[in-house]
């Protein structure tokens, strides 16, 4: 059996809502990423960044100039809530590959017709048949509720084998460990990791 493939670069967007932990997921990444030897990049772009506003953050890992991945330019759009997710699949390259958790949340704004889950799944699939939808609320509720989201999808792009080369797996553990309430982060971690390991998330 070949070596796995190790990427020269990583170019993802992380898309979700305000007050699901973007930005300490993009930022424990690029850290340990930088730990394991990779040049990281992070970029924050809100749209509404308070609680339930739409978030995305910028991660370029590796042989990387800019900080924000261009459209059409993502090698992953890793997706903390579905809506969210369908929001910025424009990111995403030909071939590329869409990791997104399965929370729905509804918007914000009064009166708005809430899409239901399979069409926003059958969306995304019209964009790549690399798509690949985690029970990242399930598996935050038994760790202690949905803030752990973001550690449950963390893990799973752990187990893709994107971050082959550009991030030293035991380092992002650690990492997470040290957040705060960082054994339970540790456990969504696993979580997720465990659900996409043996090649259920074939993002390469």
């Amino acid at each position: 059996m070949g070596r796995p493939m190790v990427l020269k670069s990583l170019n993802m967007v992380v898309s979700g809502v305000g007050g699901q932990g973007l930005i300490t997921l993009a930022s424990l990444l690029a850290g340990s990423a930088v730990e394991s030897g990779t040049k990281a990049l992070v970029a924050e772009t809100h749209g509404l960044s308070q609680r339930g506003g739409s978030v995305e953050v910028h991660v370029r890992l590796g042989d990387v100039i800019a900080p924000l991945v261009p459209k059409g330019g993502a090698d992953l759009i890793l997706g903390l809530e579905l809506i969210e997710t369908s929001r910025t699949a424009y990111y995403l390259k030909e071939n590329g590959c869409i990791l997104t958790s399965d929370m729905l949340l509804r918007p914000g704004i009064p009166n708005v017709k809430m899409p239901k889950r399979e069409e926003l799944i059958n969306f995304l699939k019209k964009v790549t048949d690399k798509v690949y939808v985690v029970p990242a609320s399930e598996m935050a509720e038994k760790v202690g509720g949905s803030i752990f989201i973001n550690s449950v999808m963390l893990g799973a792009l752990a187990a893709t084998g994107l971050l082959n080369g550009l991030v030293d797996i035991n380092i992002l553990e650690k990492n997470v460990r040290g957040l705060r309430m960082g054994e339970k982060n540790l456990e969504a971690f696993k979580l997720g990791f465990d659900y996409c390991s043996r090649g259920r998330c074939s993002c390469r």
